[in-house]
């Protein structure tokens, strides 16, 4: 009988990489899993054939993990904030060479430039929609509450300036309300956006979150799921708009349920 193929992942936080973790497993791989320290479940362990639990920064021990199992092929799922690389700067020998040579240290410059070692290491990191199907999100309303008022006049505002600034890479996600700009998702992440956008603007503000049209699928794929829908209703947010067909919609069914129970619709365009 062959040994089962083998497929790594590089975890962060979040439900994504538990829903790969188990579709790799389901599909018959045997995984090995980086998970990061501080950021990813406990709960990969039993999902995964093996697993190393490195800092952010530890390049060498990733590569040298992934080269020991004889991986070959990996992908990249979870939030790691990108402040973190600010707040806890403990690289290894690998990473600071690589952080020494970056001229542009913006999060997706940073995630090329690993992807690039790990392939040099003889790792592919691959397209993160890989076994990821029944996640992404379908073009269309996918709650009975649709836009109304101020919100539904707001739409097009909405996307045209998260198009924008996607282009030029400042972030996914922007919050508006009356068509103007309540803030910005950067270093700190969506939740918090929706927090300092809520404060400021009030309720009525509406979420747009786009792919970038350069988008790099191997890492950073815009997702929605109940933990941003818990943010949008402390911030009594009257909906979301995200891209049907390039964006992940994490536990479908209670996410939608949150949204109807609060008010909140979701479009994909």
């Amino acid at each position: 009988m062959a040994p089962a193929p083998t497929i790594g992942l590089i975890a962060g936080g979040g439900e994504l990489p538990l829903l790969f973790a188990r579709q790799a497993k389901k599909r018959g791989f045997s995984l090995r899993t980086a998970a990061i320290r501080g950021s990813a479940s406990p709960s990969l362990e039993k999902f995964s054939d093996a697993i190393t639990w490195v800092s952010i920064g530890q390049l060498g021990a990733l590569t040298g993990f992934f080269n020991k199992q004889g991986v070959k092929r990996a992908v990249m799922h979870g939030k790691v904030q990108h402040s973190q690389l600010f707040r806890h700067f403990r690289l290894d020998w690998k990473a600071l060479k690589l952080w020494a040579r970056l001229k542009d240290r913006s999060g997706e410059a940073l995630l090329k430039a690993v992807a690039g070692e790990l392939r040099r290491s003889g790792v592919n990191l691959m397209d993160g929609r890989h076994f990821m199907e029944e996640a992404i999100i379908p073009k269309g309303w996918l709650t009975k509450t649709r836009a109304q008022g101020p919100a539904r006049e707001s739409l097009a505002y909405g996307l045209r300036q998260a198009r924008r600034l996607a282009q030029a890479g400042i972030g996914q996600t922007i919050l508006v309300k009356g068509n103007a700009v309540a803030a910005v998702e950067a270093m700190e992440g969506t939740d918090e956006a929706i927090r300092r956008a809520g404060r400021w603007a009030g309720p009525g503000i509406l979420m747009v979150k786009v792919a970038s049209p350069r988008q790099d699928w191997r890492f950073d794929i815009p997702t929605l799921g109940p933990r941003t829908l818990q943010s949008l209703i402390r911030a009594k947010a009257a909906g979301v708009v995200v891209e049907g067909g390039r964006s992940f919609l994490l536990s479908r069914a209670k996410t939608v349920q949150l949204a109807e129970k609060s008010g909140i619709f979701i479009l994909a365009v």
